[in-house]
């Protein structure tokens, strides 16, 4: 798995249209901007699966102090790069969820678990171990906030291709990104998304994919999750019919 991101961090940026890159796009789902909004500016946050450091620039841009962490050396190496550019102090972290009490003696206001990530903790332990050290990450009644795909609908409509709404265009390169599931007939075991980005030449399709493994779980299973981790749910915005939802939480 941390090769298939080694290898995506190239083309991550395709997958955000202009508009997710200036306002963010996990941030921006109801649950988790509402809490933004009602925590002051100066709280400090923690996204602890940056990627290339989208969310996190912009809630720089907002105001809040915020540190950044991700698994992949090549995500935080692009993360490092968009914050140069941006002339961001953005501190960095290369940690798994599990080793960031370990990785850094800082604590924070809110510990943000967005962009699908948790789905990578393959099992209810593993789930579990993430969201103990995302919690160990907070201060006394922080918040931890998770982000996920709503998996059930995505296994119960068996879409295999799912195509972004709009080509994405920059700097004379055109992209369009596409998911290609494997979804089997369990919810619960090993999914494989083909993530492929259409690059347009001049008419000349050049395609770049990146298979990526995880096992999906319910919002049941992260809610049964929760306790044994210490953490206990304040909001949410789940919805049966909507793509996705985040669960906002706080330390018990």
């Amino acid at each position: 798995m941390a090769g298939a991101y080694e290898m995506l961090a190239a083309d991550y940026d395709w997958m955000f249209g202009d508009d997710e890159l200036a306002d963010g796009r996990a941030i921006s789902h109801p649950a988790t901007a509402r809490l933004l909004q009602r925590i002051s500016r100066t709280s400090a946050v923690l996204d602890a699966a940056c990627g290339t450091g989208v969310d996190a620039a912009v809630l720089a841009r907002q105001g809040f102090t915020v540190w950044a962490a991700d698994a992949s050396e090549a995500m935080v190496a692009g993360a490092a790069a968009r914050f140069r550019r941006e002339g961001l102090a953005i501190p960095l972290v290369r940690s798994r969820w599990a080793d960031l009490p370990a990785a850094t003696a800082e604590r924070f206001d809110v510990v943000l678990c967005a962009g699908n990530s948790l789905v990578h903790a393959a099992g209810r332990d593993a789930m579990i171990a993430a969201l103990t050290g995302l919690r160990q990450m907070t201060r006394p009644g922080g918040y931890v906030v998770i982000d996920s795909r709503n998996w059930e609908k995505l296994h119960a409509q068996r879409q295999i291709v799912q195509v972004a709404s709009q080509v994405v265009t920059r700097a004379g390169r055109r992209c369009l990104v596409l998911y290609a599931w494997e979804i089997p007939d369990r919810l619960g075991d090993e999914h494989i998304a083909h993530l492929v980005f259409l690059f347009d030449h001049d008419g000349q399709i050049e395609p770049h994919e990146y298979p990526i493994t995880f096992r999906p779980f319910t919002i049941s299973e992260l809610r049964e999750r929760l306790e044994p981790a210490g953490l206990r749910e304040v909001d949410t915005d789940f919805d049966a019919s909507r793509d996705r939802y985040s669960v906002v939480t706080v330390t018990t």
